[in-house]
């Protein structure tokens, strides 16, 4: 990862010094709107597992999530999953709001 991260400082460097390529351009919008598609696939997923959550509890995600780790719900299986879940779904929502911000 680190050897990524380098490369993309690079890139930056050579950005910000006014370097432009229209090759390297499409090549990085095609990367990012790739990037954006799988992530909105597995974002709609997480989002509908945790509607299905939400309609057996008759809570909201947030609220529980809450709750749950104020330790105020059980630890059975089934919000062990919730927890995890919505773990995912917010990591993931932060990724989508910074891939749609480099998109523009």
């Amino acid at each position: 990862m680190q050897a990524t991260l380098d490369q993309i400082r690079s890139l930056e460097r050579l950005y910000t010094e006014g370097y432009e390529d229209s090759f390297l351009d499409r090549a990085l919008h095609k990367i990012i709107n790739h990037q954006l598609t799988r992530d909105q696939a597995d974002f709609e997923t997480l989002k509908n597992d945790l509607e299905s959550f939400e309609r057996r509890y008759r809570m909201d995600s947030s609220t529980f999530f809450s709750q749950y780790n104020a330790g105020l719900l059980g630890d059975e299986a089934d919000l062990v999953e919730w927890s995890a879940l919505y773990k995912m779904y917010t990591r993931l929502r932060a990724r989508l709001n910074i891939l749609r911000g480099a998109e523009g």
